[in-house]
């Protein structure tokens, strides 16, 4: 499953000036990313953009180059990723397939009929990326811990529940939720009894593309 990219240009990270704002050699660029991202962001590191000036930047960081590889780092692409994997079917059937959805309070990705059965999903970004071992989160999430225990109290109901989380890094070879952010860690233990489905998936970046190369064998790291 691929995910076109729009046109790339290369740069150079310079520093971070907040979450969500980057110096690079070129200027200002936006990162839609909260993670820490230490080992990816560091002074000099390749990256490329995708050039869209508005009155605070000049476009929107993708990609990093790090560890002979190109890392993503556009979280919002999870998203957009998720949708393709919906309207792929390879969850199942999908019909009635709506995004942001507001359940509890909360807002979910997407909502959608799968096989017929009402379901609600979340897309989750990951490219922390250790030894061969994606872990999740860069850097704590209560919106997190709060999503995962609305689709809990939704499988409970009788509802389907996913929450999937695409690792926008090669190197993955599993995923593991990192028990250091203990409330996420205890509401993904406890959505899993609760019959939410749990899946991560590998991701190859191109300069081109997202390609979605299969799904992440789930490790439990003991907390």
């Amino acid at each position: 499953m691929i995910l076109p990219l729009p046109p790339l240009k290369p740069c150079r990270f310079c520093r971070r000036k907040n979450r969500f704002l980057v110096e690079a050699d070129v200027g200002p660029l936006h990162l839609a990313n909260t993670g820490r991202m230490a080992e990816l962001l560091r002074p000099g590191v390749s990256c490329y953009y995708h050039p869209k000036p508005t009155p605070k930047t000049l476009g929107r960081m993708v990609l990093v180059a790090a560890e002979g590889v190109l890392v993503g780092v556009d979280a919002s692409l999870a998203g957009r990723l998720l949708e393709r994997l919906l309207r792929s079917g390879r969850l199942g059937a999908c019909e009635d397939l709506r995004r942001e959805v507001t359940v509890g309070g909360e807002r979910l990705d997407f909502f959608s009929r799968l096989g017929g059965k009402e379901t609600y999903l979340e897309a989750k970004n990951c490219n922390r990326v250790a030894e061969g071992l994606a872990l999740f989160p860069d850097a704590p999430t209560a919106r997190g811990a709060r999503h995962l225990r609305l689709l809990a109290a939704l499988a409970r109901e009788g509802k389907g529940a996913y929450a999937l989380w695409f690792v926008q890094h090669p190197l993955a070879e599993a995923f593991a939720l990192d028990p250091a952010d203990a409330p996420l860690y205890r509401a993904a233990q406890e959505a899993l009894e609760a019959g939410v489905v749990l899946r991560a998936y590998r991701v190859r970046p191109t300069l081109a593309a997202l390609v979605v190369e299969g799904e992440l064998p789930w490790v439990w790291l003991a907390p």
